[in-house]
């Protein structure tokens, strides 16, 4: 067990060099701060997590997003305690979210806007690494349409050389990929990223380039991480507090995702709360140890369980795998040219967009199709913290009208046929009864249309009585009680009865904590019974009770 776990472990920790190098940059800063989140970021993460697999260190998601909030300060001393500060602001609240047992916040980010911020994230690692492929001097800007101006402006100021390097690498990393043998699992056994890398590093050192224009990445300290402070100051935290809450959403997001998939093949249980709890105390680690935000990776967890990965010890190694390497490494890693890393991020760009599942989000529902596209567009021309929020409005603004509308079903019965729905148009075989099947929730959103839908019914000149059943409706509160209350109230203006059935025992308790159970009438509520339809049934003996009593009551009048 132990073997396989140093093998994993030694798998992923040679993936995750030259990664989480490129992430680095992504976050706007040195090579190393990523090497340091990815060490402490996987010990914390595996000890403190509920999955055997996920493997936690820097991603193109929360990296991306923690470069985009941070670039208006690069130019102040204090810039890397500016970083470690939202890096420590989204794991305090990722902590709270899991001690407070809100898991159930992750479903805030629907599918849909985590591939359409994908998307948009995976065209701004293009374009902004186009200057650094092309040679040109970096730029402070992360902004789609004012990196492409620049890069076209300055596009004869291109270095062959450095743009050779680039392309080299690029296919360089693919080739090695194609051609590596894999394991029985699926994994390949070649570091091809890494191999690519060194052997451009391995070029730039031979022939001198650096001295000719190549940026290098220069010393790549080989130790454990240092310790470090955040900087902890009101006015920062109020400045970058809704990037780190935005980073925390993808990281939730984007770790449970993680987990569950791997978990799909190992057969484990995940428990999303604890595993927010150690995607949280990650980062706050992380942000005294000179790291960049971490999260759970897809890849690299995938990888880990393909490697052979056992017990959380993997994960572990992996940590201190990774110091190893950086030393052992380190002689040539200094050479490793910035173009190099920019096109191993534009392969990570590429892959990281799953295009089948985008083709079927713009097709699977308007709503998904929306939200995807607000998502993607809003990533492209503001920062990337908004297009989270942008994208998790759209969709609760869709979901909010969606849940506005609950399904209301007319049903008819008979003795013969039992309960069946109503075809438009058609009368039940009692007209003077008319029988509601409501599903959904109904919230205080939901009441207008619940309180029209059952005044219509009523006005029916030949219907004496609505019955409401319930047994499918959740989610009920004081305004839908008020709206029942003011249906039963015009119906009996009207000389007309509700009822209702299916109703839980909580929602009778409720009815009688508000002392609503008089207004509606003790005998006019029917509480679900285990056998299906039987409170229903009651009601319409109920219903049939009323109609025969105003049939003999306006016998005796005439």
């Amino acid at each position: 067990m132990v073997r396989k776990d140093v093998f994993a472990g030694f798998t992923v920790a040679f993936v995750a060099l030259p990664q989480c190098m490129a992430y680095a940059m992504l976050a706007g800063v040195a090579p190393q701060y990523g090497i340091y989140a990815f060490i402490v970021g996987s010990i914390v993460g595996a000890v403190a997590g509920s999955s055997r697999h996920l493997q936690t260190g820097p991603t193109n998601a929360t990296c991306i997003v923690a470069g985009s909030a941070v670039a208006a300060y690069a130019h102040r001393e204090d810039f890397m305690a500016i970083v470690f500060l939202v890096t420590f602001l989204a794991g305090l609240f990722q902590l709270a979210v899991g001690l407070l047992k809100l898991g159930n916040v992750s479903q805030l980010v629907s599918r849909s806007v985590i591939l359409g911020f994908i998307a948009g994230a995976g065209v701004l690692i293009i374009v902004n690494q186009i200057p650094n492929l092309l040679g040109l001097p970096p730029r402070g800007s992360v902004f789609v349409f004012s990196q492409i101006g620049y890069a076209v402006t300055n596009l004869g100021d291109t270095q062959p050389i450095v743009l050779a390097l680039g392309m080299g690498t690029f296919a360089a990393a693919l080739v090695l990929n194609r051609i590596s043998p894999k394991s029985p699992e699926g994994a390949t056994l070649l570091p091809s990223y890494l191999l690519a890398i060194l052997a451009a590093a391995g070029v730039t050192a031979f022939f001198g380039l650096q001295d000719k224009g190549v940026r290098i990445v220069g010393d790549i300290p080989g130790s454990f991480p240092p310790p470090s402070l955040p900087a902890f100051r009101w006015a920062l935290i109020q400045d970058v507090g809704p990037a780190a809450i935005a980073i925390a959403l993808i990281g939730l997001t984007e770790a449970f995702a993680s987990a569950k998939s791997v978990a799909g093949f190992s057969g484990d249980r995940i428990d999303a709360n604890r595993e927010f709890v150690g995607q949280g105390l990650a980062k706050i680690a992380v942000s005294f140890f000179s790291g960049i935000p971490v999260s759970g990776s897809p890849s690299r967890s995938a990888l880990l369980y393909q490697a052979g990965g056992v017990t959380k010890l993997a994960n572990v190694i992996s940590g201190v795998l990774l110091v190893v390497f950086a030393y052992a490494l380190g002689p040539i890693t200094r050479f490793i040219p910035v173009t190099s890393l920019a096109a191993i991020l534009l392969i990570i760009a590429f892959r990281m967009v799953r295009w089948e599942h985008v083709k079927m989000a713009l097709w699977a529902t308007r709503s998904d199709a929306i939200a995807l596209v607000a998502t993607f567009v809003t990533a492209l021309v503001l920062p990337l913290a908004d297009a989270i929020y942008v994208g998790v409005g759209v969709s609760l603004a869709l979901f909010l009208r969606k849940a506005r509308v609950p399904r209301v079903i007319e049903l008819s019965y008979d003795e013969e046929n039992g309960f069946g729905e109503l075809d438009h148009g058609e009368l039940p075989s009692r007209p003077e009864i008319a029988l509601l099947h409501v599903e959904g929730p109904l919230f205080f959103g939901a009441a207008d249309n619940l309180e029209e839908k059952c005044l219509d019914v009523a006005s029916r000149p030949e219907v004496q009585v609505v019955i409401l059943r319930l047994k499918r409706a959740r989610a009920l509160d004081a305004t839908t009680l008020l709206t029942l209350e003011k249906v039963s109230e015009s119906m009996k203006r009207s000389g007309k009865l509700l009822l209702i059935s299916g109703a839980s025992p909580q929602f009778e308790a409720l009815l009688h904590r508000v002392q609503m159970i008089q207004k509606l009438g003790p005998d006019n509520v029917f509480v679900a019974h285990a056998t299906i339809f039987e409170s229903t049934k009651e009601a319409l003996d109920r219903a049939l009770d009323f109609v025969r009593q105003k049939e003999r009551l306006q016998t005796s009048d005439g």
